[in-house]
């Protein structure tokens, strides 16, 4: 199935399934709006048999650019009983390509917030870098890259860490 065909059938509401065998990470980035993830590696798992029931629904199997992984799916699937399972040419990046709709997963609040607490350090570093100061923009992308390795407790509470020595052995040690 072709990008523009498909992106007819999904602006005419027509009733189609999008399966994204891409990974969740892939998926999360970009994903055709309506598509269900479905990594390959839990398509091809034998148990797929018994959670997919046999339909005649239109079912356009998405990848993400080879036509191979496309294909090995939707014969799993039309072996499983979809018989009108189809690759989408060209996969997401055609799609992307071409300009077409997508849908991004949005980031969590703690992690907007770690995004927010490095934007000044970086904007610095690029303000820095734009009047040939290198020493400077170096130093704003340490601070960057410290602030973004500082771990962060949400509860505001430091995790007290046990000593690996009993206390009966430490008075020992130190008597």
């Amino acid at each position: 199935m072709e990008c523009p065909n498909l992106q007819g059938l999904i602006s005419n509401h027509e009733p189609i399934e999008l399966i994204d065998v891409r990974s969740k990470n892939e998926f999360a980035a970009a994903h055709i709006p309506g598509a269900r993830s479905i990594p390959f590696g839990e398509l091809a798992a034998p148990k797929i048999y018994r959670k997919l029931r046999p339909t005649k629904q239109i079912i356009c199997i998405i990848s993400d650019g080879g036509h191979l992984q496309a294909s090995l799916a939707t014969g799993i699937l039309r072996s499983a009983g979809c018989l009108n399972a189809f690759p989408l040419s060209g996969g997401m990046k055609d799609w992307i390509a071409r300009g077409l709709p997508i849908r991004r997963k949005r980031f969590s609040a703690k992690a907007r917030a770690n995004l927010r607490g490095l934007a000044l350090p970086m904007m610095a570093a690029v303000a820095a870098a734009a009047l040939h100061e290198r020493i400077v923009a170096t130093l704003f992308l340490a601070i960057a890259g410290v602030l973004l390795l500082t771990p962060r407790f949400s509860s505001g509470k430091r995790v007290r860490q046990r000593s690996r020595i009993g206390r009966k052995d430490a008075i020992r040690r130190f008597t």
